[in-house]
């Protein structure tokens, strides 16, 4: 079970660049929030305020249903670089995520049956000895869902996280993010697909350097996402976030 999640007049600001002006909603557990809006409207910035990457003013409460259930949110970020110069392969990044400790005997073969287990459920089983330097963009994200899915923590952060994908493998992570969903998860997450709001999401928050419209996906206007005359000062359409 996920964290039901309070955001009070939450504002950010870069310099003199007001990204985010004071915003207020509360994300409950067991639902899909899906942060929707131009390029630069702030989205990516909120997320990382949520993980307690970025200064912000005012609050946000995470309520856990206990304290046993508090652990660290997951976080798919968009593009993910690993380091081309470190000769593992999947099996051994994999290895590193569920122990520290070297692997023998009867603990090696029930670690590798769980890893061979995670890496089914997001289609890379029959990767496992390819270096990550081999991967494709849409194979390290799934790699990432993955790694998470070790320890299922209740409460994910995901950027964008079809980017790079092909149809079979955004099915793949669509499944997986409905089933954590249903488990009670608060996923909190970045798209810009019409499509995946209406049929998936449970409430839409249209982010345009504050919150512009939120409310039931099935509500969600036709010219939600069409970009305004005259966009803030603040930011220009096509600029990466902060």
């Amino acid at each position: 079970m996920g964290p039901e999640i309070h955001l009070n007049n939450l504002a950010l600001q870069a310099g003199r660049n007001t990204i985010l002006n004071p915003l207020s909603a509360c994300l409950e557990p067991g639902k899909i929030h899906l942060l929707m809006g131009p390029n630069g409207s702030g989205k990516s910035s909120l997320l990382k305020c949520l993980l307690g990457l970025q200064p912000h003013r005012g609050d946000i409460k995470l309520h856990w249903p206990s304290a046993q259930a508090r652990v660290k949110p997951a976080y798919i970020p968009q593009q993910t670089v690993f380091d081309a110069a470190l000769p593992i392969s999947v099996a051994d990044f994999m290895r590193g995520v569920v122990s520290r400790w070297p692997l023998f005997g009867w603990r090696r073969t029930r670690i590798e049956a769980h890893i061979h287990n995670l890496l089914a459920q997001v289609g890379m089983e029959g990767k496992t000895q390819l270096r990550l330097d081999q991967l494709s963009g849409g194979e390290r994200q799934r790699l990432l869902f993955a790694r998470a899915l070790y320890q299922p923590p209740g409460f994910w952060c995901l950027d964008e996280p079809m980017t790079g994908l092909d149809s079979h493998a955004q099915a793949i992570i669509t499944r997986l993010i409905l089933e954590q969903r249903d488990q009670g998860a608060t996923i909190v997450m970045v798209h810009h697909g019409l499509d995946f709001a209406r049929h998936y999401a449970d409430q839409v928050l249209l982010i345009n350097a504050g919150l512009s419209w939120q409310g039931p996906a099935h509500e969600l206007p036709d010219d939600a996402l069409t970009p305004p005359t005259s966009p803030p000062s603040s930011w220009q359409y096509g600029e990466s976030e902060p």
